[in-house]
């Protein structure tokens, strides 16, 4: 299918072919990225947070930490974000995991 169109005096020809989706695809697979980080990180609680967590260490946790976590729920059963950061605190020793990234890798 051909198609021409014009906008702001400039003449395009559409040919049925488009570059957009190479443009926006990814070198590497979401696979790849899941499993690219290979350590969780531990910090300190930054300032701004220790208002509402105090003061410790934090929990930045992998996706597949997350993931492992999640396959471990019983069909039928509910978790929340919430006790999801709780478990994954508890199972690393600090005292909270950043409710940030739990929530961006859910």
């Amino acid at each position: 299918m051909v198609g021409i169109a014009c906008f702001e005096r400039k003449l395009f020809v559409y040919t049925g072919q488009s570059n957009l989706s190479s443009k926006f695809r990814s070198r590497i697979s979401w696979r790849e990225k899941l499993e690219g980080i290979k350590e969780p990180g531990i910090v300190d609680i930054p300032s701004k947070m220790q208002k509402r967590f105090g003061k410790g260490k934090m929990l930045i946790p992998k996706p597949l930490d997350i993931d492992a976590l999640i396959r471990k729920v019983p069909e039928g059963k509910l978790i929340t974000q919430s006790q999801i950061r709780e478990k994954l605190a508890k199972d690393f020793k600090v005292n909270v995991a950043c409710h940030l990234t739990t929530g961006i890798f859910l």
